[in-house]
């Protein structure tokens, strides 16, 4: 499958980038600067310059591409601008190009931003409107809304629900990134919209029990 992955140099696109290449897809790897396109190269990858800013270019970068996956972020610094209207952009780009496929990494408490920690509200009211627009495209989404996010070892298993909170609610990146990979592959995903943290269900089990 042809692939593009705008955030492809943060820490989780770059696990997703290993994993999808290492299965045998042809990664389009998108990124800001011309410095991170070796890196990306040394992987087998075919890393593309564009910018979730510039909806031009964004428009040009996905032509060709079967499947869209957003898994940038600001950290902090544009919430608007990338972690809001980024995703919102390489939406529309997806759809012009005629591609139906769009997968989104948001987060958790992102369909419920007034209950999730309050220094990061307003993160998480960017990516509740993000959210909400890709599920009025008309495009077969997945929106993905992972726990905490921590470097730890991935273990393969999660648990899927709707209001994790608290210390536990977390999941490494790794895991994030084989939850993304194998939504690829379960047509349950289509349409579905839910939130995920560490747990003791293998991920390609608990995706296939999606309703």
């Amino acid at each position: 499958m042809k692939i593009f992955i705008a955030g492809a140099n943060g820490s989780i696109g770059q696990i997703l980038v290993g994993k999808l290449v290492e299965r045998g897809h042809e990664v389009a790897a998108m990124v800001r600067k011309e410095s991170q396109l070796d890196d990306l190269r040394k992987v087998g990858a075919h890393p593309i310059l564009a910018d979730l800013t510039d909806r031009e270019s964004l428009d040009t970068a996905v032509r060709g591409q079967e499947l869209v996956i957003f898994v940038a972020g600001s950290k902090g610094k544009a919430l608007e601008s990338v972690d809001r209207d980024g995703a919102i952009h390489l939406c529309d780009a997806t759809k012009n190009a005629g591609i139906v496929r769009f997968i989104l990494l948001s987060s958790i408490f992102a369909g419920r931003p007034q209950q999730g920690p309050e220094k990061l509200q307003p993160y998480l009211k960017a990516k509740q409107v993000a959210d909400e627009y890709v599920q009025k495209s008309g495009l077969d989404y997945t929106i993905l809304r992972p726990g905490a996010l921590t470097d730890a070892v991935g273990t393969g298993a999660i648990n899927i629900g709707d209001s994790f909170e608290g210390p536990g609610a977390q999941i490494s990146r790794t895991d994030v990134a084989e939850v993304i990979a194998a939504s690829l592959v379960e047509p349950k995903t289509v349409g579905a919209v839910f939130e995920f943290i560490e747990g003791n269900t293998p991920i390609a089990q608990a995706l296939s029990q999606l309703e």
